[in-house]
């Protein structure tokens, strides 16, 4: 099929610069509000299955929301998850534009040259964002174990994710389309794929936490997406 393909996590890491302080305690940070857990995992597994680097955040959602446009208003969040984060508050606009000039545009800019790369060879580029969802957060719709996010107008988006929801299902995992969120919210995929056009795929993996907290199941997920996506690019 001959699609290129490029990993990203974009809440990989709970995180704060040094020497920065945003008035939330290490709970919070290590919670859903400051990155996804798991996410990292099952990308790095898959990366090394494939050979693949991983674009990765370093810092914590509440510091810039690399998934977030840089225009969006919660890319510097006042509120993440219901929990409140005062140094953003505090934040003047002019270091609110510098801070995401330093972390999200070089982010950005490097997953963009990176698919693009993969639209002139092969022609074609799967970009698949990992991240991870709090069940906790609506138990009685969350009983799954991973949502796959896509645009379902997408050609290109709906076949590959129907492959990923039929492989994953096929090898035990229960599996929702656009589910918790939807594949058309705001989000680096969302825009790349308004700015790409149809040989872009932009689809973002939602694994639960019941699902990565449990020993072996990031690895056990990766291999089960590894081969999916290494038929595609073949």
């Amino acid at each position: 099929m001959q699609i290129g393909i490029v990993l990203s996590c974009e809440h990989a890491s709970w995180a704060l610069p040094p020497g920065e302080d945003l008035g939330v305690d290490r709970e919070t940070l290590r919670s859903q509000a400051g990155w996804d857990p798991g996410a990292m995992e099952i990308a790095a597994h898959v990366g090394e299955r494939l050979g693949l680097p991983v674009h990765a955040g370093a810092f914590t959602r509440l510091y810039v929301d690399l998934n977030r446009p840089a225009d969006h208003a919660d890319v510097v969040p006042l509120v993440c998850y219901g929990a409140r984060v005062p140094g953003n508050a505090q934040l003047g606009a002019r270091d609110r534009t510098q801070r995401i000039a330093t972390f999200h545009t070089p982010y950005w800019d490097a997953v963009t040259h990176d698919v693009r790369a993969r639209l002139v060879d092969p022609g074609r580029c799967l970009h698949l964002c990992s991240h991870s969802f709090d069940p906790a957060l609506d138990p009685a719709n969350r009983r799954f174990d991973v949502g796959v996010l896509y645009d379902p107008s997408h050609e290109l988006e709906a076949m590959i994710a129907e492959k990923l929801l039929f492989g994953l299902s096929s090898k035990g995992f229960e599996v929702r389309a656009n589910q918790p969120y939807r594949g058309t919210g705001p989000a680096i995929a969302t825009t790349l794929r308004g700015e790409l056009g149809p040989r872009y795929a932009g689809i973002q993996l939602e694994a639960s936490h019941a699902l990565v907290d449990r020993a072996g199941a990031c690895e056990a997920l990766a291999d089960a997406l590894s081969p999916i996506l290494e038929e595609l690019r073949s």
